[in-house]
């Protein structure tokens, strides 16, 4: 026993209603780090025995990156999905592109963004096969007249969307019937004026 238990320990023996919220992180901590480490091992088996592997159950999950290539790979149940996410970014999606590439699904032509449920999820949650895609996040800021607050939407979009695709979403938003688009970039201190 390390001291920090020791220590809890006895503040626990001598008061068992009390909370004792260092001891608290201090095994949330630990439980953490012995996940890391199960994660690690099985891992490893999994790419070193081939036998380990025949028992693990496991899914095959394709990602598309942004410019609509298809990655198709066998992950076992356990995995969460941020964390193949984030596997997959550093993979596959060009440094430039990380920061703003986000992972969600596509059904016809409307893109749904994982909540953070979903990213916590375990592949065992989704069926064999299925498909994630990388898409980015346009801010459109749509003004009538200078009298009259300009009204803020965030559109998903696929890299390879051309601007008419990108002006028919927009149009749809909101059923306006003439756009004209401009484009400015932000910092992200920046505020628009």
């Amino acid at each position: 026993m390390d001291n920090a238990t020791v220590g809890s320990t006895a503040i626990l023996s001598t008061n068992l209603t009390s909370f004792v919220y260092e001891d608290l992180i201090f095994h949330i901590q630990a439980i953490q780090r012995k996940m890391i480490e199960i994660t690690k091992y099985l891992h490893d088996q999994w790419n070193n025995n081939k036998k380990v592997r025949e028992e693990l159950k496991s899914r095959s999950i394709t990602f598309v990156d942004p410019y609509g290539n298809s990655v198709t790979k066998k992950y076992m149940n356990h995995e969460l999905i941020s964390t193949l996410f984030k596997q997959y970014k550093k993979n596959y999606v060009p440094k430039y592109l990380q920061n703003w590439v986000k992972i969600g699904t596509i059904s016809g032509n409307v893109i749904s963004q994982l909540n953070n449920s979903e990213l916590k999820s375990s592949v065992s949650n989704y069926s064999d096969g299925y498909r994630f895609i990388t898409y980015g996040e346009l801010n459109i800021l749509i003004e009538f007249r200078e009298d009259i607050p300009r009204q803020e939407y965030v559109l998903p979009v696929l890299l390879t969307d051309s601007i008419e695709k990108i002006k028919m979403r927009i149009q749809n938003l909101r059923k306006l019937s003439d756009i004209e688009l401009k484009s400015f970039i932000l910092n992200k201190d920046s505020s628009t004026n």
